[in-house]
């Protein structure tokens, strides 16, 4: 509530949409008449609002879900150009670095919740995570704003409650400056991951990229490993584990495939032909079809989203109609690299193209004809005779840790 006063005091000034989001989780008792709250706030201010009816059940990881289902809801309805903000506050960044310091976070967990990133479209903005709460509920009183407070979060039988109620209080009685020492700590943190960010530039790992290209040195290996992890949602290796790793990079021979294990290896990171991947070992055990293909003919302007065994390929036409195959598992059929090109089996295709053995029968291809023009989200084509046609995106299907106390 304190955060919708200053967003509309400044819309004042200048002068923007404000759209107000609130997430009913179909958990707690009062859910529907603090709907009706924020709703009423919102329309006193006058600007809009939008209610997401989540119906999550209660159960393991349910922070972790109900979080992801709230920001799930909001990116659908981000726009390019759009600025979300989340209330965020000083005593939750606070409460964060204790959570990653129990969990026996790295630098990168350490850094804490970042004060911007991008979201979708548009960019996640906290401009409160400065301010303690204290103050915040001081600006609340003094302005007479109503507000409501979750009954949940006395349930110290969540971590972020116990750390709150329990153990933030005892450090601030051992040292009454614990704050400023833990936002230091932060900060020094934070100083190390913008430095290996800068030095890795595009080579950095984030959310959605499952393969980059590999640092030149095995230190900035080492930070890429941790940035897999991040994007990923889990806790990086052991320090000693990153270390080999980075070392195995460096010195294997070429035909060698290093690999670091992640969450009980489930999940692992390898290197393949110079480029750092991320793996998915579970999916990768699943059972693939010998061949699976799918003939699409697409309008102009026709978008369809095909559902494959290991994710989803969106097909979307430009504005000339569309005629194209798609390929997935073991397919003995020929294919050309271009019109005047010479036909080629798939595997001596993936040679040329340098396509990770394990990712040859488990990611889609596509052709026009016998023409090969894309692999996964790899485009083939030649990009100088691209117009405004075809354009596809490939995902895997995701799964994400349920440790993680990343925002």
């Amino acid at each position: 509530m304190a955060l919708l006063s200053l967003a509309c005091e400044f819309n004042r000034t200048l002068q923007t949409n404000i759209l107000v989001h609130h997430c009913n989780h179909g958990v707690a008792k009062d859910a529907v008449l603090w709907a009706n709250f924020v709703e009423k706030g919102a329309f006193g201010q006058h600007v809009q609002y939008q209610l997401h009816e989540l119906d999550l059940e209660k159960g393991p990881c349910f922070e972790e879900r109900a979080r992801n289902a709230r920001y799930g809801a909001v990116q659908n309805y981000v726009e390019s150009g759009d600025v979300v903000m989340t209330a965020h506050h000083l005593d939750d960044q606070l409460e964060t670095l204790l959570i990653r310091l129990s969990q026996g976070s790295g630098l990168v967990g350490l850094s804490g919740i970042t004060e911007t990133r991008t979201f979708g479209l548009g960019v996640l903005v906290r401009p409160l995570l400065a301010i303690p709460r204290k103050r915040l509920l001081s600006f609340l009183v003094d302005r007479n704003i109503e507000f409501v407070t979750d009954p949940s979060n006395a349930d110290i039988k969540y971590l972020r409650n116990h750390i709150r109620l329990k153990l933030l209080p005892a450090l601030l009685k051992v040292d009454p400056n614990i704050s400023s020492s833990l936002m230091a700590l932060s900060a020094c943190a934070k100083d190390h991951v913008l430095k290996a960010l800068k030095s890795l530039g595009e080579r950095c790992p984030s959310r959605g990229v499952i393969s980059i290209s590999m640092a030149k040195t095995e230190q900035l290996i080492g930070w890429q490993v941790r940035f897999f992890c991040q994007a990923n949602g889990f806790f990086a290796p052991s320090g000693k584990q990153v270390i080999e790793f980075s070392r195995q990079c460096i010195e294997a021979s070429g035909d060698r495939m290093p690999e670091v294990s992640i969450e009980a290896s489930f999940f692992s990171i390898r290197r393949w032909d110079d480029r750092l991947y991320w793996i998915d070992n579970q999916l990768a055990k699943l059972e693939i079809p010998k061949e699976f293909k799918i003939s699409e003919k697409l309008v102009a302007h026709d978008r369809r989203e095909l559902v494959l065994p290991m994710g989803i390929l969106v097909l979307q036409a430009g504005a000339c109609s569309e005629e194209v195959s798609v390929f997935f598992g073991d397919c003995q059929q020929n294919f050309r690299l271009g019109p005047k090109r010479t036909s080629k089996n798939l595997k001596k295709i993936a040679q040329i193209l340098r396509i990770p053995p394990w990712l040859r029968r488990t990611t889609p291809f596509l052709a026009v004809n016998d023409c090969l023009i894309g692999w996964g989200g790899r485009d083939l084509r030649d990009q100088r005779l691209i117009n405004d046609s075809l354009q596809w995106q490939w995902e895997a299907f995701p799964r994400q840790g349920n440790q993680s106390s990343v925002s």
